[in-house]
């Protein structure tokens, strides 16, 4: 996906995401901006989240609902 499809779809989401995400995609932007454009991340994390990435697209990475996770959550 080209970085110019990723901005639309991301505006997209924020547009209609709860405010709590949209908060937390603020406090992501607002660490990458303090440090300069450097991340904080090391290579470990990043690898990390890239493979989660790819087993997301194939399918093979469960996930659930923000909705569910509320209940989950919220029920304990």
């Amino acid at each position: 996906m080209t970085s110019k499809a990723i901005r639309k779809k991301v505006i997209e989401y924020l547009n209609h995401a709860e405010d709590n995400v949209v908060e937390a995609v603020y406090k992501l932007l607002k660490i990458y901006e303090d440090g300069e454009g450097e991340s904080k991340m090391s290579a470990e994390q990043k690898s990390v989240i890239e493979e989660r990435s790819v087993q997301y697209r194939q399918g093979k990475l469960k996930t659930d609902a923000w909705s569910e996770v509320k209940k989950r959550t919220r029920s304990k």
